[in-house]
């Protein structure tokens, strides 16, 4: 199993459709930073286990933690959206923490250790 984590600042789409740079008011992508994890494995079985803890976990989430899982081919996606004004490193390293934990846990669960 593999895990990647990443900062994103979504970028507004130019043109005039919806979200983009040209649209009056407020855009939901204005103003916050994505603060991403994935959970990926190349063997299908794997994947399954890593969907299903998922499952679980997503179960246990709150509205108040705002984070948004996906399930995708490769595993799972967690994204958690931070408002720009809040960003800090401290934020990045509870992230970093959290993410590690449910990784170190699910890696348990599929090594059988």
């Amino acid at each position: 199993m593999d895990m990647q984590i990443r900062a994103e600042t979504p970028r507004a789409k130019k043109g005039w459709g919806m979200g983009s740079t040209m649209m009056a008011g407020d855009s939901k992508i204005r103003g916050v930073k994505l603060l991403i994890t994935e959970f990926r494995d190349i063997e299908n079985k794997n994947v399954k286990i890593i969907q299903k803890l998922g499952e679980v976990f997503s179960k246990n989430l709150t509205d108040y933690d705002e984070i948004e899982i996906t399930f995708e081919d490769y595993g799972l996606r967690m994204v958690k959206t931070i408002k720009q004004e809040n960003y800090n490193t401290d934020i990045w390293d509870q992230w970093v923490l959290f993410s590690r934990k449910i990784y170190d846990n699910m890696n348990k669960v599929l090594t059988g250790k």
